[in-house]
């Protein structure tokens, strides 16, 4: 009876280990599946190169700093100096051809109107040709103000706009050397930005007696 005990006790050993071997030898491992997503903070953008931009073509610096609704805005302003030194130089070279008619004893196509004689061509050439300098000046103008505007709307972006801004308006009591000390009331005004320590302020104090 022990005999067989054992024999059975054996084979069950034996059945065990061979179901433990072949379990093991069929697990597969498992694969990984995992998506890697790179998630840093975007490349921050320089607003010399948004300058730049703008002075090598007018309006891509508002693009390169995302404000596109500014580019038909500077194309406009550019435009408009141009029809405005277009507009200015026509009326000058027809004063100035009426004129140069008029000096060698010529008709010309303000002959016998209020502006045909001499003095007011003179005045009228000089006047429009002033305007068309201006129109120029302020085509350069327009010109170097959109890169400016690129370049600080570029500064502005790095702005800190936190919650961490804060401003705190409380009164303080100070002291003031006149002829003796003296406690004076007045409204202190405290700032406190992120980016610096907790304990940075700037207090501005209006006093009154």
């Amino acid at each position: 009876m022990k005999k067989l005990f054992c024999l059975l006790v054996l084979f069950l050993c034996i059945q065990l280990s061979y179901s433990a071997a072949q379990t093991q030898d069929t697990t597969v491992a498992p694969i990984d599946t995992t998506i890697k997503i790179d998630i840093s903070q975007p490349k921050e953008k320089s607003p010399k190169r948004a300058a730049f931009l703008s002075l090598a073509l007018p309006g891509t610096g508002q693009v390169y700093n995302g404000r596109w609704w500014k580019v038909p805005i500077v194309y406009g302003a550019i435009g408009g100096m141009v029809y405005l030194i277009d507009y200015n130089t026509g009326l000058y070279n027809r004063l100035q051809t009426a004129l140069t008619a008029e000096r060698n004893g010529e008709t010309h196509e303000f002959t016998g109107t209020t502006i045909g004689n001499l003095n007011s061509l003179v005045a009228l050439r000089d006047g429009f040709d002033k305007d068309r300098q201006l129109s120029y000046i302020g085509l350069v103008f327009v010109y170097a103000l959109q890169s400016m505007e690129a370049f600080v709307d570029g500064h502005l972006q790095q702005f800190d706009v936190s919650d961490d801004l804060s401003l705190k308006i409380k009164p303080s009591i100070e002291t003031i050397q006149l002829s003796g000390s003296q406690a004076v009331l007045g409204v202190g005004i405290q700032l406190n930005f992120g980016d610096q320590k907790r304990d940075e302020q700037i207090l501005r104090s209006i006093s009154a007696q």
